[in-house]
């Protein structure tokens, strides 16, 4: 009886024991739970706080990416619209480069042109310098021109419109650089400043220079053959005299108004 007394005994403690044992551990095991729980909640806040960054990021980098399309859009209109108008730019430059070789043409035709007349002229005062000599030939702004005084191709009478037979040398020497030179035309040019009519034979200055232009004309004609289509008479009277002197001019026209026109047909064609 003691035996099992005992032994009950025995047991109660062992299983007591083991009991606490048990207990223990569980509450260590529970105790390390909690402390796993603990670290995996922060753990768990600390990836909550990540994705939440990482959302504002995605939601930022969106809004860059938006942004960077409009920009994008933005800088293809843009360059659609600077390459539209370099395109024009292009286009009216190379207008300007043709109107510029146009213009280019037009100017050397007309230096050309004026070479040639300037040429011309040279030539023409050379061949009537060489004729009649002295100082009578003159060029003024391009026109040539022979000088001879009234006293010298009409005598003394200042009212005299027939030419007097000591000029009709030097007449002669004219018409013969005319003849030579069919291209060439002239106008002769009056200018008388005689002071008294008697209103019968000469009414005024005006028809004594008419008269004595036309004298001039007519010995180039009938005594050395001037063609007299290539001849105009010109009456200037006193007010066309530059001087007391009274003077009759020849003017030397080598067809300038041929030439003029063939300026403006070139600048009206561009060749």
């Amino acid at each position: 009886m003691r035996k099992i007394i005992l032994f009950a005994a025995v047991l109660l403690l062992t299983n007591s024991f083991v009991q606490a044992q048990k207990k223990k551990d569980l509450l260590a095991e529970i105790d390390q739970l909690r402390q796993e729980l603990k670290t995996t909640k922060g753990e768990l806040a600390d990836s909550n706080k990540k994705v939440k960054v990482s959302e504002a990021q995605v939601r930022s980098m969106e809004v860059q990416v938006n942004d960077l399309k409009d920009t994008n859009a933005t800088l293809l209109t843009n360059m659609s619209s600077f390459t539209e108008l370099s395109n024009k730019k292009a286009t009216n430059l190379q207008t300007s480069q043709e109107i510029i070789k146009q213009k280019d043409k037009q100017l050397n035709t007309i230096n050309d042109a004026l070479t040639k007349s300037d040429s011309v002229n040279l030539a023409v005062f050379s061949s009537f310098k060489n004729a009649i000599g002295g100082d009578n030939i003159k060029i003024s702004n391009g026109t040539i021109y022979i000088i001879l005084a009234n006293n010298t191709l009409f005598g003394e009478n200042d009212k005299n419109y027939k030419v007097d037979d000591k000029a009709k040398s030097t007449l002669q020497k004219i018409a013969a650089t005319l003849n030579a030179n069919p291209n060439l035309h002239i106008t002769v040019e009056g200018n008388s400043n005689a002071l008294k009519f008697d209103g019968k034979t000469l009414i005024d200055n005006w028809d004594l220079s008419a008269r004595q232009a036309a004298s001039i004309i007519r010995v180039l004609q009938n005594d050395y053959q001037v063609d007299p289509k290539r001849m105009n008479a010109l009456g200037k009277s006193e007010y066309g005299s530059e001087s007391i002197e009274t003077f009759t001019r020849i003017i030397i026209d080598p067809k300038f108004n041929e030439f003029y026109a063939l300026i403006k047909d070139n600048m009206k064609s561009g060749n």
